[in-house]
């Protein structure tokens, strides 16, 4: 009797990680599915899931899907063959191989490279060098990964931890209440919140009654906050978009009032941004934005200044961006948050961050 012989795999990855294959499995396909998603792709976690666009409605042939699913150890995902093309179908496979309290994660990409005709080595090593290599060798660029882990912590914050600091950003609470205060709610409002995380600031501000629609560009955050706004979303109370803050997708005229907590620091065009926000909001309707200061540089929150980090503005600046957008009636405050950073339990030593010194308000309103 013949048996079947696995090829040998095209491109091998190897990675050690210090724990057993029963912690390892679930958090890397948290991550991958995260990743997916991200980049508009769904896949379900279970033999025959198919990996598929966000924008289908049903799977479609030509896509992928998991022909092995066997937590913790292993899985393999196939693409869909193409009639147009010969050899066998790609494929990816990852398994986690347990040695005491380590964990060797092996990833292999087997099968053909599904390239059209019949391919010679030249496109298999070209296929390699600028799909893989390339690719590898500028994401392990010492900026290049300092700017991922800022990117995934704040600027687009995904993965596990992530959507378990963001439920309740004990950091951004003190900046919520005084978005809140200031902003000083009505059943009759409309809010719009720009970069709106894992919806903890929608909660309380739903709490006074208003409607409220949100807009943030991390798939995992809009996750989370829908998790944590369910019965307002159900109500009609709730919209919810996956989106860009120089893009809004709402009308004009639209709300009666915007918040922006903490999110001025990572866009690169704050004043599109003013704008977009403006153009939503009714005559009369308000807009407050917190955010640090350049005190913040250099602070455990901020790290350093460097080329490609976070963005911190003086006084001056943010009123200009304010006014260039078309805001007449702009005013700048530094409040002391450090009795409600106490009160929400931020720790002792990092308190300071909440001094007048550290924290902006801007208010604005289109007149």
């Amino acid at each position: 009797m013949s048996r079947s012989i696995a090829p040998r795999p095209l491109v091998e990855i190897r990675s050690r990680v210090s724990a057993s294959p029963a912690e390892v499995f679930p958090l890397f396909w948290a991550e991958l599915s995260s990743s997916l998603l991200q980049r508009g792709w769904l896949i379900a976690g279970e033999r025959g899931g198919q990996l598929r666009s966000t924008q289908d409605r049903k799977p479609r042939r030509g896509r992928a899907r998991l022909v092995r699913w066997e937590p913790p150890r292993r899985l393999e995902i196939v693409w869909d063959p193409e009639a147009d093309r010969k050899g066998p179908a790609p494929r990816l496979r990852v398994r986690c191989e347990g040695a005491g309290s380590r964990t060797t994660i092996v990833i292999e990409h087997g099968g053909g490279t599904g390239l059209r005709g019949d391919p010679r080595e030249e496109q298999g090593l070209g296929w390699l060098t600028s799909e893989v290599v390339a690719p590898l060798l500028l994401a392990v660029a010492p900026a290049r990964l300092a700017e991922w882990s800022d990117d995934r912590s704040g600027g687009r914050p995904s993965g596990p931890s992530s959507k378990r600091y963001w439920k309740e950003p004990v950091y951004h609470l003190p900046g919520f209440r005084a978005i809140l205060e200031g902003l000083a709610l009505r059943r009759e409002d409309v809010l719009l919140e720009v970069g709106c995380g894992g919806g903890a600031l929608l909660k309380r501000a739903l709490a006074t009654g208003c409607r409220a629609a949100a807009v943030d560009h991390s798939a995992d955050m809009l996750k989370v906050a829908s998790q944590q706004n369910a019965r307002a979303i159900a109500a009609g109370h709730l919209h919810l978009r996956l989106g860009d803050a120089t893009a809004l997708p709402f009308p004009n005229g639209r709300f009666t009032c915007a918040a922006m907590s903490g999110v001025l620091p990572w866009l690169p065009a704050p004043e599109h941004a003013f704008r977009e926000v403006f153009r939503t909001l009714r005559p009369g309707g308000r807009f407050v934005v917190w955010t640090g200061t350049p005190k913040m540089y250099g602070t455990p929150t901020a790290g350093p200044k460097r080329k490609g980090g976070v963005r911190f503005y003086d006084d001056r600046g943010l009123a200009r961006f304010a006014r260039r957008a078309g805001y007449s009636d702009v005013r700048i405050d530094h409040p002391d948050l450090r009795p409600f950073a106490k009160e929400v339990g931020v720790p002792g030593p990092h308190r300071f961050l909440f001094g007048p010194e550290y924290g902006t308000l801007l208010w604005a309103r289109r007149v």
